[in-house]
């Protein structure tokens, strides 16, 4: 498999405001592709890096692109939730810097059967960490009415949480809860009907599929729940 090709976000912006200690300890909670923890270990000299992922895939490719830094860097597969016992576990006191780059990486939406993608016909995965028993398609098929909506409500911030969460429960009593595209239609419609958007608002949506469709097959359509 080619190794993605990856811009890592504000790169000089967080190595400047960092200030690198080369004989500090710095922590990356969220290693990814690992392009600000190759900037950091290059500024190391008898510090030490610690590179956080729960995905061990990220793990992998970035310990192969940090390789010549293997002496001042500690792998860890974890949450950057845990830092503090991470870094006890190492025997290091604290950190002179964090770095936390929020969010799904780009090999993990470009990976169609990590179920992220809006691209790709793939299983509800949607795991950070591959290892972890719970996915995506549990969540809707099984989780209950509160479970649910809590979900929507405190961590989507979706104002429509109570209705969709409404949706979801009469859709799985008919059947479960399948793949994102082949149903990408219909959900269309189950949106705009447990939202109640008015005339203008689903005309809107329509147009919307229809660029979808005919002009950009890979357009996050981010708010269509993968039903």
């Amino acid at each position: 498999m080619d190794e993605p090709r990856h811009v890592s976000v504000l790169l000089t912006e967080c190595i400047d405001n960092l200030k690198i200690d080369p004989e500090g300890v710095y922590v990356d909670g969220t290693l990814g592709l690992g392009g600000h923890s190759l900037e950091i270990a290059k500024r190391l000299r008898g510090g030490r890096l610690v590179c956080i992922d729960r995905d061990e895939t990220a793990i992998e490719r970035a310990g192969k692109r940090l390789e010549a830094y293997r002496d001042r860097i500690s792998f860890v597969h974890g949450n950057f939730s845990d830092t503090a016992e991470i870094l006890r576990s190492l025997g290091l006191d604290g950190a002179d810097g964090m770095l936390f780059d929020l969010g799904v990486s780009s090999p993990q939406l470009d990976e169609a059967a990590r179920g992220f993608s809006y691209q790709h016909d793939a299983p509800l995965d949607m795991r950070m960490d591959a290892s972890a028993a719970l996915t995506a398609r549990t969540v809707v098929n099984e989780w209950d009415e509160n479970r649910l909506n809590r979900i929507l409500w405190d961590y989507g911030e979706e104002r429509y949480a109570r209705r969709i969460t409404a949706a979801i429960l009469a859709r799985r009593a008919v059947r479960p809860i399948l793949p994102f595209h082949n149903r990408l239609v219909g959900q269309w419609q189950w949106y705009a009907s447990c939202c109640r958007l008015t005339w203008q608002h689903w005309y809107l949506s329509q147009r919307c599929l229809s660029l979808y469709w005919h002009i950009r097959p890979d357009y996050p359509a981010s708010r269509c729940c993968s039903l």
